[in-house]
């Protein structure tokens, strides 16, 4: 009796651990995915400036609601929402389109009620306080 309760213990934590240990392909090669990044830190465990992964999204389109210091808010008309960025480091240009623009001449050539169209770097963080952070900004002119 006593060596079927041992077998039985040893079978259920194999197979336990069997369990345990198995993993879905999907899972496998997500882990696959996010070991290959390079985890590249200070010695106080920060990640640098430079290290930091750089993305830029796709520009977003629409008309200035506000442009006051170094924040600009937009309202887009298909969905009438509002983005919040910054334009301290951003790129100013004007022209009929994204493909012809040319860097804006004199003061900044930006008002209310203006169409722009804006690149910005990361994510989009709709709070007001923590606005994202433009790259360039294209005031569409009228032809």
């Amino acid at each position: 009796m006593k060596r079927k309760c041992i077998l039985i213990f040893m079978i259920v934590l194999a197979m336990g651990m069997t369990a345990c240990s198995s993993v879905s392909k999907e899972e496998a090669e997500t882990n696959l995915v996010e070991s290959s990044k390079p985890e590249i830190a200070e010695e106080d465990g920060k990640v640098s400036p430079e290290d930091e992964e750089i993305t830029e999204g796709d520009p977003i389109a629409g008309i200035v609601e506000k442009y006051e210091g170094s924040k600009i808010t937009i309202r887009t008309p298909e969905d009438d929402m509002l983005y919040y960025f910054s334009t301290e480091n951003a790129q100013i240009l004007e022209g009929f389109s994204t493909e012809n623009a040319q860097a804006a001449e004199g003061d900044s050539p930006i008002a209310v009620g203006d169409k722009v169209e804006i690149s910005y770097r990361g994510l989009i963080d709709f709070d007001e306080e923590h606005p994202s952070e433009a790259l360039k900004i294209v005031v569409i002119t009228a032809e």
